[in-house]
C-alpha cells in the first residue's frame, strides 16, 4: 500500500501544477526555534497555509461554500487510492509536510472521531513511514463538515511527538501491539474528556512501530487563542491545529513570523491546550 502511495505522490507532482506548486514553495518556508530547556518549539512560516489557517469556520461560511473534499468538487487532476473502500486518500495541495496526504470519507459526513479508531490504526499500519493525524471538527479542522484524517511523513516531525511538553502542551499517550487494547483505551478517555453531546475538542497523532500502535491524544480548551481575534499590531493569526499542538507552530503571515515572541507562545499554547 505504501509504496503505491508514494508512486501517486511522484506522479501527481508530474501531473497537477497546484500540487507541484505547494511542494515547491516547501523550498521557501522560513522557521526559528524557541528554547524551552527540555525541549525546543519550532515557529513555521509558510504563507500557503493560509487557505486552512484563515478559513472560516462557522456553520454559515462552510455551508456557503463547495465541499473540496467531495469527488465531485475536486480538482480533476487530483488522483486518489482507495483506502478500505472508504476513504480515498489524496495528495495535499496546500503542504506543510514534505509528503502530505489527505485520506478523506467517501462519503459527505461530519469530522467525528467515534467508531474510526481501528481505521486510523489500520491506515498507520499501511503506512509506517508516516504519522496519521485528526483534527477535532472544534480542534483544527478546515472541512468539519467532512470526515478525513491526514499523513506526514515520520521525519518531519523531528520526534516532536514523542517529546513530552509538561506545562506548556499536554497529552495522553496510549500504546500497545494490540489494536484491541488501543480502541479500548481510547474510548474510555473519550468518555472521561466528554463534557456535553459533542465531541471532546483534542487531536490525535497515529504511528505504528515494531513495538506496535502509539496513539498521541492532545485535549483542547479551544481551537483559536485570543490573538487571533485581535486588531492591528496585537494580532497574531495562529489557528492551531494537530501539527501545531506537536510544538510546530504554523504561522501564514510573515508579519507574525517575525514579531511572535516566547511569551506569546507560552500565552497561545495555555490557551488552547
Amino acid at each position: 500500500m505504501q509504496d503505491k502511495i508514494l508512486s501517486l505522490f511522484e506522479e501527481q507532482l508530474q501531473t497537477w501544477p497546484l500540487a507541484a506548486k505547494g511542494y515547491r514553495g516547501l523550498n521557501d518556508i522560513r522557521t526559528k526555534t524557541f528554547d524551552f530547556g527540555a525541549y525546543a518549539i519550532k515557529v513555521q512560516f509558510n504563507p500557503a497555509r493560509a487557505v486552512s489557517t484563515l478559513a472560516k469556520l462557522d456553520a454559515k461560511s462552510i455551508e456557503a461554500r463547495p465541499c473540496f473534499l467531495c469527488a465531485a468538487n475536486r480538482p480533476v487532476e487530483q488522483k486518489y487510492i482507495e483506502f478500505k473502500g472508504v476513504y480515498d486518500i489524496l495528495v495535499n495541495p496546500f503542504p506543510i509536510c514534505d509528503k502530505h496526504f489527505t485520506i478523506a470519507s467517501k462519503k459527505h459526513e461530519p469530522q467525528t472521531i467515534k467508531g474510526r479508531i481501528n481505521d486510523m490504526l489500520e491506515l498507520a499500519q499501511a503506512m509506517p513511514d508516516f504519522i496519521i493525524l485528526y483534527n477535532g471538527p472544534r480542534a483544527g479542522a478546515s472541512a468539519p463538515d467532512h470526515f478525513h484524517f491526514q499523513a506526514g511523513n515520520v521525519d518531519f516531525f523531528d520526534n516532536q511527538v514523542d517529546i513530552f511538553k509538561k506545562g506548556l502542551i499536554e497529552k495522553q499517550v496510549i500504546s500497545s501491539h494490540l489494536k484491541s487494547v488501543v480502541v479500548d483505551e481510547f474510548d474510555t478517555l473519550y468518555n472521561q474528556l466528554q463534557t456535553d453531546e459533542q465531541e471532546p475538542m483534542m487531536n490525535l497523532f497515529c504511528q505504528y512501530k515494531p513495538e506496535g500502535w502509539v496513539l498521541t491524544v492532545y485535549p483542547r480548551k479551544q481551537h483559536r487563542p485570543m490573538q487571533f481575534f485581535l486588531q492591528g499590531k496585537e494580532q497574531i493569526m495562529v489557528s492551531p491545529g494537530a501539527i501545531d499542538m506537536t510544538g510546530i507552530l504554523i504561522v501564514a503571515r510573515e508579519e507574525d513570523f517575525e514579531k511572535i515572541t516566547k511569551e506569546d507562545i507560552q500565552d497561545i499554547f495555555r490557551q488552547v491546550s
